[in-house]
């Protein structure tokens, strides 16, 4: 296994901009080499702009804490009161997008900062903008648009 090994197509890294720190952030590996040395560049975008960088300059994003078990308990509370949630994105909208639970996602946010990986949580019909998709975030009780994920890999029911 390689120092590098974590730099590949598709993958969410940190990038540590060397230029003080000014474009610091959450990146999406656009273009890689099967082989990667420190020295090694690297094609990245964040959604709204991409650069060229070192290896050296690119790290793993940490796994964040799980909000699984709180988004349990909370979606438990709500069908109980009568909200009714999917396990796909085509049961709750007319889409081509064959986003399911257990998926994971990139979130780009309004403002075009990326976050993620996320596992998409759960489904429920669009409402206030096309919300209906709720992922593994700080944020598990507000839904997100299927326009702001990107996905990472499939892993979701079937």
């Amino acid at each position: 296994m390689g120092k590098y090994d974590y730099i590949k197509n598709g993958n969410l890294l940190y990038w540590n901009d060397p230029d003080n720190g000014k474009s610091d952030g959450e990146y999406k590996v656009i273009s890689a080499p099967e082989e990667v040395d420190s020295d090694s560049i690297i094609l990245i975008s964040s959604g709204i702009s991409e650069a060229e960088v070192f290896a050296s300059e690119l790290s793993p994003i940490p796994t964040p804490r799980s909000h699984k078990e709180e988004f349990r308990k909370w979606r438990a509370e709500r069908e109980a009161e009568g909200m009714e949630f999917f396990n796909r994105l085509s049961e709750v909208m007319e889409t081509d997008n064959d986003l399911a639970v257990g998926d994971m996602v990139a979130f780009t946010n309004d403002y075009g900062v990326v976050f993620g990986p996320k596992e998409v949580l759960a489904f429920r019909m669009p409402w206030n903008g096309g919300r209906c998709v709720y992922i593994d975030s700080d944020a598990y009780w507000f839904p997100d648009r299927p326009n702001q994920l990107t996905i990472l890999s499939k892993g979701g029911a079937e």
